[in-house]
């Protein structure tokens, strides 16, 4: 006779430090994932400026075996050594940041890809793991593609599952539209932290269409400035904002050097005044050269710009 043993989800959670010993005070939980929801790489760069930038712990992570599909979210390989190849999964991390004592709360970080398989499972042990931690509030970061101008001060949107976050979001004019389709992982995770009695907030943001897979500094600095104001927590953002003026720049640059392309960009809403409205989308100018196009173009006219100034091309 063969025994087989039910593997638990839990058993796929590696507990790096004792997570209900961490003693954190009334932590703010900042979730940022990756993929669908993610553009200019808006929320999980701006978790990963808070990994860099503040005293994180990583506390825990999560096998990803039975949450992805690596024929979609692929490993990456790496070279540790001359003549080694090892692949590099996907990561799902928590991190813990212990603010100084002149704060009210520590953090916890969270960023992972969007997972492709079992949502409501993968939910579930994430929700268990910031319970453990004792956490107070949730906040995800959110971005997607729109025809708006890189210099345009990024837009928010957001939504809670508490009347009192409901109505921090009012007094800062951050309203939810009334879209209803296709969702992501966020949308999950909010229901199933309401459902458990934990106060959530989603706070998502745009990026310009034309720069698909370039990062994002000024919509992250957007993202991570209202979640301080809504939660009573002063990130130290002056890095961020610092490359978020570079980038813009540097575009700026790169489309000083194409006057028809500029023309057409220049074209695309510069406020949020100027934006359509969320259930009335429009589409970018016809002439605007695909987003595929443009990135490929300023990618090598960034690479030359740091030939130039004496770096290397990695």
């Amino acid at each position: 006779m063969v025994y087989t043993r039910q593997v638990a989800e839990t058993d796929y959670l590696r507990e790096i430090e004792n997570l209900e010993a961490q003693n954190l005070r009334r932590p703010l939980a900042i979730v940022g994932f990756g993929g669908w929801i993610d553009a200019g790489f808006a929320a999980t760069g701006a978790v990963r400026y808070l990994v860099d930038h503040m005293t994180a712990q990583r506390i825990a992570e999560l096998d990803p075996e039975p949450f992805y599909a690596f024929t979609d979210t692929r490993p990456r390989v790496s070279h540790p050594a001359p003549g080694h190849r090892e692949p590099v999964w996907p990561k799902v991390e928590w991190y813990a940041v212990r603010m100084p004592e002149t704060a009210t709360r520590d953090l916890v970080l969270f960023t992972a890809p969007e997972p492709n398989l079992r949502w409501r499972g993968f939910t579930s042990l994430v929700l268990d793991v910031f319970q453990k931690l004792g956490t107070d509030t949730l906040v995800n970061f959110g971005a997607v593609l729109a025809p708006v101008h890189h210099r345009s001060s990024p837009s928010l949107r957001g939504w809670a599952t508490t009347d009192t976050l409901r109505t921090l979001l009012r007094r800062r004019h951050i309203g939810s539209g009334r879209y209803e389709g296709p969702t992501g992982i966020a949308t999950v995770l909010l229901t199933g932290a309401r459902d458990r009695g934990l106060p959530a907030v989603s706070l998502s943001t745009s990026s310009p269409s034309y720069l698909t897979d370039m990062p994002n500094p000024r919509a992250s600095a957007a993202l991570l400035r209202m979640a301080g104001e809504i939660s009573s927590v002063e990130f130290p953002l002056s890095d961020l904002e610092a490359e978020g003026l570079v980038v813009a720049e540097r575009i700026d640059q790169f489309l000083d050097e194409r006057p028809e392309l500029k023309e057409a960009v220049d074209r695309l809403p510069h406020s949020a005044e100027e934006a359509p409205p969320e259930d009335q989308p429009s589409e970018p100018p016809a002439e605007l050269p695909s987003s595929a196009a443009v990135l490929q173009d300023l990618e090598d006219f960034l690479r030359n710009l740091r030939r130039d100034d004496g770096g290397t091309d990695k």
